[in-house]
């Protein structure tokens, strides 16, 4: 009897087994997962997709026999749950970084890898260590479950990791890292634009690019609800969540965070699409400008009112439909009493510039071949900035080193045409250190009335700082002190120059100086290195004060001036002064 029973119990422990056994490799099936109705989207995704050769259980259970074991008590307990009517039908499975990697072993050492055929990824960036103080997880990006993309790279994930939490537009790590330069030339309303040239002078891509998101990518409360029913003393403290969340339990981003959306949403408004609407491209080049693009070998230079987003309409004023000329007065609503000043500065600067230009272009009408293209180029950016016509108020910056620029060409061609060095010239000191050249460009270029003497800025910007005449605090800002001042110091009365020797005026005066006459060619510093006094020349230098000498104006040498020196040059040696 005994016996028989222990036959009975042994049968039934292999029947049982072997039930257990079969049950086992049914449910290994991924056909059993279908079983469940609000499994079937989940079973077509997978079936549909690059994974559809491995089972489920090779992701979703841990690899060994406990992993298998417990894998199977957490789908008897599914099961029941099922049977019972309290499944929930968003089911949230973990996938072990191990069961990834036992496959694809060399993503985690992979540098980079290029996704979406332009952006280049990193993995070793972003897994193995903290991003942002949080530890990624496989499932962390791939988590997104689109038909035939399963596992596939969520990237709400990206949004969410790269905007949230940063200042509004920016982005953790540049733009660079994901789109890079466009790499054609494209046409916005009549300008063409080049982004590479456009990028590399250092402009950022949201002065164009402006509210590239939408979304805050925040944690509401109410998204808590969802799992738990109370707990709310942690709310907000990431360094406690996300490891929580995130690391251990491979929630994805997308389930906390709300939505976060990256895209070309909206571009500067400061071009005037309104009036382009019915205008169509006439302003181009005032555009062009205004962006800091369209002249030629200066680098893109944006104006500030340009990246700050002011539109046309800002400094274009009227009170009628009909668009006016941009009034001084304009300046003065944003930037206060006496920014007036600064365009008719500007513009009489400019105007005073291109003048001289064209003329020099005049005179070198014929140049050399080798000097062509320098040639053309001053002659295609003089013409650019009178096309502007608004004398530099769209860009004052860009438009002075176009004019430099084309100054500094101009210069070449005269050097090439006779046969010498070119020497660039010195760049003048304008006060950096106090940012007033941000303002005050070109009052070099610019006159100014003292001690009954009308004198140059450029004179004494080579020598001195702006805060040596002017205040630049900004309680008197723009305010001359100098005639309080003793002028003295810089210009010595006629006891002190009669003191002076030639060395003594070459500290303030460059011994290479710019020629007096057009008709002639007068090298001052051959004249001084053998030293001849400058009052051989400059009659009477010794016996006044600077000041009352200026006023006078300095002496034009003549046939018969410079004959007491070159007596037989005046008479048979022409070329030694005068151009063929």
């Amino acid at each position: 009897m005994r016996r028989r029973w222990l036959v009975l119990a042994l049968g039934a422990i292999a029947i049982g087994a072997w039930l257990a056994w079969a049950g086992a490799r049914a449910t290994d099936q991924p056909s059993f997962c279908a079983s469940c109705h609000f499994m079937k989207p989940f079973y077509d995704n997978w079936a549909s997709s690059s994974h559809a050769r491995v089972t489920c259980i090779e992701c979703h259970y841990e690899h060994g026999f406990v992993g298998y074991v417990t894998g199977k008590l957490r789908l008897l307990g599914e099961m029941m749950r099922y049977w019972v009517g309290a499944y929930n039908v968003r089911p949230h499975s973990r996938v072990s970084d191990r069961n990834c990697l036992s496959c694809h072993q060399e993503k985690a050492i992979e540098k980079v890898t290029v996704y979406r055929k332009k952006i280049p990824f990193s993995h070793t960036k972003h897994y193995g260590g903290a991003v942002r103080g949080i530890e990624l997880t496989c499932t962390t990006c791939h988590s997104q479950l689109v038909q035939g993309n399963h596992l596939a790279v969520d990237e709400s994930a990206c949004r969410i990791c790269h905007f949230t939490g940063v200042a509004r537009g920016q982005a953790l790590g540049d733009c660079y890292k994901c789109h890079g330069p466009p790499k054609d030339q494209i046409l916005i309303r009549g300008v063409v634009f080049n982004h590479s040239t456009y990028l590399k002078s250092g402009v950022e891509c949201l002065t164009c690019h402006v509210h590239v998101t939408r979304g805050t990518g925040d944690v509401p409360r109410e998204k808590c609800f969802s799992c738990h029913v109370e707990r709310f003393e942690e709310y907000g403290k990431v360094e406690l969540i996300h490891p929580i969340h995130v690391t251990e339990q491979h929630l994805k981003c997308a389930d906390c965070h709300s939505e976060l959306h990256h895209g070309k949403f909206e571009l500067a408004q400061a071009l005037s699409p309104d009036c382009a609407s019915c205008h169509g491209g006439r302003h181009s080049v005032q555009e062009q400008i205004y962006i800091g693009t369209g002249g030629e070998g200066v680098e893109p230079m944006p104006d500030p009112m340009f990246v700050s987003g002011v539109i046309c309409a800002g400094c274009h004023q009227s009170r009628t439909p009909v668009a006016t000329v941009a009034q001084p007065q304009a300046c003065v609503s944003c930037h206060g009493p006496g920014y007036d000043r600064l365009m008719r500065q500007w513009q009489q600067f400019v105007s005073q510039k291109l003048s001289e230009l064209r003329e020099q272009l005049a005179q070198i009408e014929q140049q050399p071949n080798q000097a062509l293209e320098l040639y053309e180029e001053a002659k295609r950016n003089i013409q650019l900035i009178e096309e502007d016509r608004s004398l530099g108020v769209h860009n004052i910056h860009y438009v002075s080193a176009l004019l430099r620029r084309s100054a500094e060409n101009i210069a070449r061609v005269r050097a090439l045409r006779e046969q010498r060095e070119y020497v660039a010239e010195k760049p003048l000191h304008t006060g950096e250190s106090f940012g007033c050249s941000r303002c005050h460009v070109g009052v070099e270029y610019l006159a100014f009335v003292q001690a009954s003497q009308t004198a140059s800025h450029k004179a004494h910007l080579r020598n001195a700082d702006c805060n040596a005449c002017h205040a630049v605090q900004p309680a008197e800002h723009g305010q001359t002190f100098a005639a309080a001042r003793d002028c003295t110091q810089c210009h010595p009365p006629a006891e002190r120059m009669a003191q002076l020797e030639s060395q003594d005026c070459l500290h303030c005066h460059e011994a290479q100086l710019p020629q007096r006459s057009q008709q002639a060619k007068f090298p001052h510093e051959t004249h001084i290195a053998l030293w001849i006094r400058c009052e051989a020349c400059h009659e009477k230098v010794t016996q006044m004060g600077h000041l009352e000498f200026l006023g006078q104006g300095v002496p034009k040498p003549e046939h018969n001036f410079c004959a007491a020196c070159h007596p037989a040059d005046i008479a048979n040696n022409c070329l030694k002064c005068h151009d063929d």
